[in-house]
């Protein structure tokens, strides 16, 4: 369990582009479906094991903490601290020195958020540095600082809004969620006697000088309303439940997932359906849950069937899970092979590409084509390539127990859940709505 108990809160920014949402409202203070924004995020930070909290506030700082009043915890202690001149989020940070825990979490007041707020803090703490970043793929990458993270989950490169471009050009998808465990000794690295921002100038100088910052990649639902159309959405998505994190698309691996691990499937008729499989995919059908299909086929490329009679493959799929009434409502395959130099196959399938498991083309078509934002989203295979599929998009995992049982250790990253089978995961996806961040179905 994380000993982190203290959050600083930067919410003293002017809110220009909510203006016509929240009139002479602070920005941190608009109602999102009857309630102020930062109360919100307050009841859900004291939920997950904080008890004080320190609100970095512009000269709106006695307005906003009256307005909390009602809203306010019992147990948690709050302090606003006012600031005359602006600071930055870094300079203000400085200000704070005398008063910052050897670890503290900072999360900005413009966002509303469905985190797992033990497990983050925990997660942190014991990776330890000077900073863990919650990262994830926004909805609005273009005004987001985007990064680019190695295969240990550490920051390697970061390009700020304005677009300069700090550490390797290794980029990604991910984007900084502006939520973040900091160790105190990040106030040395902080410019003094001038305003400064954390994460337009500090943080991207630690990239540059190569300092571990690590990374949490999750699909939890962290969103900020600093638009009217942003706002909107999130209304939108709390009346629809997004504090519960309901999925609704499940994408599957194939072989060892939903069909027997018979080798390499070239005919139709050596597909066979684990027991149990169709009814799960049913109960997810049911439940409004898309399930779509993710999986590699390196098949074609070796030359064992064509593009044509892998589809003749997947038309028996079909016709066997509808044969249960069940479906799926897609199928995003990858027919390469990594290997070139073979005489076997066709060439122009033998080498890289983007869509191969664990790279993320496949869950990055999928998310697109049915319209899915990644917290809503879960990807399950007995594979640790569909495990570090879900880790590389930042969507949430589900491993099973059948088919390689997730223990070929060719990759690093671990399930977030651990399910027997299909059956059982679709069992647990069903019943508890499924809270993709909650503590409930972890094995």
């Amino acid at each position: 369990m994380s000993r982190v108990r203290q959050a600083v809160i930067p919410c003293g920014g002017a809110g220009l582009r909510l203006r016509a949402v929240t009139g002479d409202l602070p920005k941190t203070l608009v109602p999102l479906c009857g309630r102020p924004l930062l109360a919100w995020l307050i009841a859900d930070l004291v939920a997950g094991g904080i008890s004080e909290v320190i609100l970095l506030a512009g000269p709106e700082g006695q307005r906003i903490r009256a307005a909390l009043g009602p809203t306010l915890p019992g147990n948690l202690h709050l302090e606003v601290r006012e600031e005359a001149t602006p600071l930055g989020t870094a300079g203000a940070l400085q200000s704070l020195a005398d008063r910052l825990d050897e670890r503290f979490l900072l999360v900005f007041g413009d966002l509303f958020t469905a985190i797992d707020w033990p497990r983050f803090l925990a997660e942190a703490e014991r990776r330890a540095g000077l900073a863990c970043l919650a990262v994830h793929r926004s909805n609005h990458p273009e005004d987001s600082d985007r990064l680019g993270i190695d295969d240990r989950d550490r920051v390697i490169c970061w390009i700020g809004r304005g677009g300069q471009t700090h550490g390797a050009a290794n980029l990604g998808l991910l984007t900084n969620a502006a939520v973040a465990v900091f160790h105190r000794a990040i106030l040395d690295r902080v410019p003094r006697g001038r305003p400064s921002d954390l994460f337009g100038e500090v943080v991207p100088s630690l990239v540059d000088a190569r300092v571990a910052i690590h990374a949490y990649r999750t699909s939890e639902y962290i969103q900020d309303i600093g638009t009217p159309e942003r706002f909107a959405r999130v209304e939108e998505d709390i009346r629809a439940g997004c504090q519960r994190s309901r999925a609704s698309l499940v994408l599957l691996d194939r072989d060892g997932v939903l069909v027997e691990e018979v080798g390499l499937v070239h005919r139709p008729e050596q597909l066979r359906l684990i027991s149990g499989a169709a009814g799960a995919v049913r109960r997810l059908n049911q439940a409004g849950v898309r399930v779509a299909l993710v999986t590699n086929q390196p098949v074609v490329a070796r030359g064992l069937c064509s593009l044509e009679e892998l589809a003749c493959i997947h038309a028996r799929l079909d016709c066997l899970l509808a044969a249960e009434g069940a479906r799926l409502d897609g199928k995003y395959v990858c027919p390469h092979h990594p290997e070139t130099g073979h005489a076997e196959g066709d060439p122009a399938l033998r080498g890289p590409c983007a869509c191969r498991k664990p790279a993320t083309g496949l869950a990055e078509q999928a998310l697109s084509e049915l319209g899915v934002p990644a917290w809503r989203c879960v990807i399950i295979g007995d594979r640790s390539c569909d495990l570090q599929l879900a880790a590389n998009a930042g969507l949430a995992s589900i491993g099973l127990e059948t088919g390689a049982g997730c223990r070929d250790g060719l990759h690093p990253a671990p399930a977030v859940w651990r399910f027997l089978d299909l059956a059982e995961a679709a069992d647990w996806i069903c019943s508890i709505g499924p809270g993709l961040q909650g503590t409930a179905g972890r094995r």
